[in-house]
């Protein structure tokens, strides 16, 4: 892992879209409860801090999404809407 990895310059990661590493802060539009995550590599996924892996059914839903957009994602309780209210690093 440490011989494949490489050093990420934060100025260059683009946060108009939802991508891999960005923290995305969402509200689910059913029940207005707002969660914020970090879309991290399956290694680093850690729900009790915050990181869900990209490959997740929520991260999945929300990557190329950007601020203000409202997104039905499938999950195992059904089809949630959230609403995408802040992309950060």
């Amino acid at each position: 892992v440490i011989a494949r990895s490489r050093i990420i310059d934060e100025s260059k990661i683009d946060t108009t879209t939802v991508r891999i590493l960005n923290k995305v802060k969402i509200r689910n539009k059913t029940n207005n409860v707002v969660m914020e995550y970090q879309l991290v590599p399956e290694s680093e996924a850690n729900l009790k801090m915050g990181k869900i892996a990209v490959s997740s059914p929520i991260a999945m839903g929300l990557i190329g999404k950007t601020v203000g957009q409202v997104v039905e994602i499938k999950v195992p309780s059904g089809i949630i809407p959230f609403e995408i209210i802040a992309i950060s690093l």
